[in-house]
């Protein structure tokens, strides 16, 4: 009997909560401009609940690392993906190049 308890009860719930994570690109900016003087200050990189990102929070992100920042160019968004046995969990893996613009 103590066997189908932990068959029933430790195992889904060990599933659950050990779910495949998977990457997928979702959009990529890879654009510089051309008719401006800038300096490249550096990569910054967030992590974000799916409903909570945004290119103001990278900036924000780059503006904390780096005073100077005017501007985030070069702009990649992948989403992971965690599954787990009834729902999916998505956040974003965005990372840019923070500029100060000359």
């Amino acid at each position: 009997m103590k066997h189908l308890c932990l068959l029933f009860v430790v195992l889904p719930a060990l599933l659950f909560f050990a779910g495949c994570t998977s990457m997928q690109p979702v959009a990529e900016n890879n654009s510089f401009p051309t008719n401006v003087e800038y300096e490249i200050l550096g990569r910054v990189s967030i992590s974000t609940d799916q409903k909570k990102s945004g290119y103001s929070l990278l900036l924000e992100e780059a503006q904390r690392k780096y005073p100077a920042a005017d501007d985030v160019l070069n702009i990649m968004i992948d989403a992971k993906v965690k599954n787990y046995i009834i729902f999916k969990k998505y956040t974003y893996e965005m990372t840019a190049i923070a500029v100060d613009y000359k």
